[in-house]
C-alpha cells in the first residue's frame, strides 16, 4: 500500500485519565451490545417465537430507529445545557440501558405466544431508544474533547479496543453462563458490570472545543447540512450496504448448538471472531498514520472476502481448520470494524467546512442510526433466512438436515454478497487524513479558507 503524507505528531489535549476512561466507557457499552446483538435473537426462539416473528421484532425496531434516533440528534444540537454538549446526555443514559437489558431477558415463560412477542417487540424498541441515547453523544464527544484529527484518531482507537475488550470477555462468558444461570440472573450480572465500566468518563472526560456557531440549527439548516456532507451519506451508505448481508453474528448461536453440538461452542467461535479485533486495534493509530485509515479500509474489506470464499469450501467438518480460517477471515473483518467509526468526526469536519454548519449531533445520530439499522436489518434478514430453511422454535429442538445445511450458508458464506457491494461505493469516498486536517483548522480559524485551499485538492474547493 501506498502512503498518506506523513502527519503531524500528536500533541494531546486529553489526559491519560480522559483516554482511559473513554475506553472503559465503551467496555461497559459492549456488554450491554453484545449479549442484544447476538444472543436477543436465540433467546426468543428458545421462548417460542418463530424465527419469522423474530425477524418481525427486529424489523419493526428498525422503523422505530427511522424515527427516534435523527429527532435525538436534533435535540443535541438544539441542546444549550450548562454542563456541556454532550457529557450530560452521556450520564443521563447509563441506568436506562441496564434496567431494559434486564427488561428484555426477563421475560416470563409462561406468557402467551402473543404476548411473547409483545413484550419482545416492546423491550427492544425501549432498549434502542436508549442504545441512541448512550452511543450517539460519546462518539460526538471525541470532537468536543480535542480538535487534533489524529488525537481523534487514537480517542476512537482507544474506545474500539475498550470495546473489543468487553466484547471478548461478555462473548466468550455468556454461552458458558445462560445455560447454568439462566438469562434473568446473567442479564442482571451483566447490567451491573456495564453500568459500572460505564460511569467514570462521566466525571472526568472535559469539553474543551466548542462549536463557533451560536445559533441552534433548524430543521432547514439540517437538511442542507446533510445535503451538502455528501461523504457522509457515501461512507454510511457503504456500511449499511456491507452489513446489509451480515447475517453471521446472528446465526453464530444456531451454527454453534445445531452445526457443532451446543451452545457451549460459540464461545470459541467468539473467541476467533474477535480477537483479531482486539489486537489490531492496539496497532491501529500507528498503522492509520502509515498508511492512511481509507486503505486500511479498503484492504480488510478485500482480505475478508477472500477469506469468507476460502472458509465456505473448507467446512466445520474440521473443528481445528474451522477455527483458523475463521481467525483469518476475521483479520479482515476486524479492521474494518475497528476503522468504520474512526471516518465519522472526518465528516463532522468537512461538513462543516462545505456547509459551514457544525452539526455534530446530527452527524454522530446518523452514525447511531446507521448502526442499528445495519444490525437491524442484517439480524431480520438473517432470521428470515432461518425461517426459509424450515427452522423450528423451541428450546432443545433437532433440526432438518436442510436446516443445518441452510444455516453453514447463512453463517459462512452469504455475509460477502454485502461487502462485494459495498467497495464500488466506496471509490466515491475521496477524504484522507492529511486532508481533514487542514479542513479541520480552517473550521477553528487557525487558517483561513484561501489558504486552506492550496493545500487541497480542486475537488474540495468550496464558495
Amino acid at each position: 500500500m501506498k502512503t498518506d503524507k506523513t502527519a503531524p505528531a500528536i500533541a494531546f489535549q486529553t489526559t491519560k485519565a480522559e483516554r482511559a476512561t473513554y475506553g472503559l466507557y465503551f467496555f461497559g457499552q459492549n456488554v450491554f451490545y453484545i449479549v442484544v446483538l447476538n444472543f436477543l435473537q436465540i433467546f426468543l426462539t428458545d421462548k417460542g417465537i418463530t424465527a419469522a416473528a423474530v425477524a418481525t421484532i427486529f424489523l419493526v425496531a428498525k422503523i422505530w430507529d427511522a424515527v427516534n434516533d435523527p429527532i435525538f440528534g436534533v435535540i443535541i444540537d438544539r441542546s444549550k445545557l450548562k454542563s456541556g454538549k454532550f457529557l450530560p446526555w452521556v450520564r443521563v443514559s447509563i441506568i436506562p440501558i441496564g434496567l431494559t437489558t434486564i427488561l428484555i431477558f426477563t421475560m416470563p415463560a409462561s406468557l402467551s405466544l402473543g404476548v411473547k412477542i409483545a413484550w419482545g417487540m416492546i423491550a427492544y424498541a425501549l432498549w434502542d431508544l436508549t442504545y441512541t441515547l448512550c452511543d450517539a453523544p460519546v462518539f460526538a464527544l471525541t470532537t468536543a474533547m480535542t480538535e487534533n484529527i489524529q488525537e481523534r484518531t487514537v480517542l476512537l482507537s482507544i474506545g474500539r479496543l475498550g470495546g473489543m475488550l468487553g466484547a471478548v470477555i461478555i462473548g466468550l462468558a455468556i454461552p458458558l453462563l445462560y445455560p447454568k444461570l439462566g438469562w434473568p440472573v446473567t442479564a442482571i450480572a451483566l447490567a451491573v458490570i456495564g453500568v459500572a465500566t460505564m460511569f467514570p468518563v462521566t466525571g472526568l472526560a472535559k469539553e474543551r472545543v466548542l462549536s463557533r456557531k451560536e445559533e441552534a440549527p433548524s430543521l432547514g439548516d439540517i437538511w442542507k447540512y446533510l445535503k451538502g456532507n455528501n461523504y457522509l451519506f457515501i461512507f454510511y451508505g457503504s456500511m449499511v450496504i456491507f452489513f446489509l448481508t451480515n447475517t453471521g453474528m446472528t446465526i453464530g448461536p444456531y451454527f454453534a448448538v445445531n452445526n457443532l453440538g451446543s451452545a457451549e461452542a460459540y464461545t470459541p467461535i467468539m473467541a476467533v471472531t474477535v480477537f483479531p479485533m482486539l489486537i489490531l486495534a492496539g496497532f491501529i493509530p500507528a498503522l492509520a498514520r502509515r498508511f492512511g485509515k481509507f486503505r486500511l479500509y479498503i484492504f480488510g474489506i478485500v482480505w475478508y472476502i477472500v477469506f469468507s470464499v476460502i472458509s465456505y469450501f473448507i467446512g466445520y467438518a474440521n473443528n481445528g481448520m474451522l477455527m483458523l480460517f475463521l481467525l483469518l477471515k476475521n483479520i479482515g473483518f476486524g479492521l474494518v470494524a475497528v476503522l468504520m467509526f474512526m471516518f465519522t468526526p472526518d465528516c463532522v469536519e468537512y461538513g462543516t467546512f462545505r456547509t459551514g454548519e457544525r452539526a455534530e449531533g446530527i452527524t454522530f445520530s446518523l452514525q447511531t442510526f446507521a448502526t442499528k439499522l445495519m444490525n437491524g436489518i442484517s439480524s431480520s434478514v438473517a432470521m428470515a433466512g432461518l425461517a426459509v430453511t424450515g427452522f423450528i422454535a423451541g428450546e432443545g429442538v433437532v433440526q432438518s438436515a436442510t436446516t443445518i445445511r441452510g444455516i453453514w450458508f447463512l453463517y459462512s458464506i452469504f455475509p460477502l454478497i454485502g461487502a462485494v457491494l459495498a467497495l464500488p461505493v466506496l471509490s466515491m469516498f475521496k477524504l484522507r487524513d492529511n486532508y481533514v486536517q487542514v479542513m479541520a483548522q480552517a473550521n477553528q480559524g487557525e487558517i483561513t479558507r484561501e489558504e486552506a485551499f492550496k493545500q487541497l485538492p480542486k475537488v474540495f474547493h468550496y464558495k
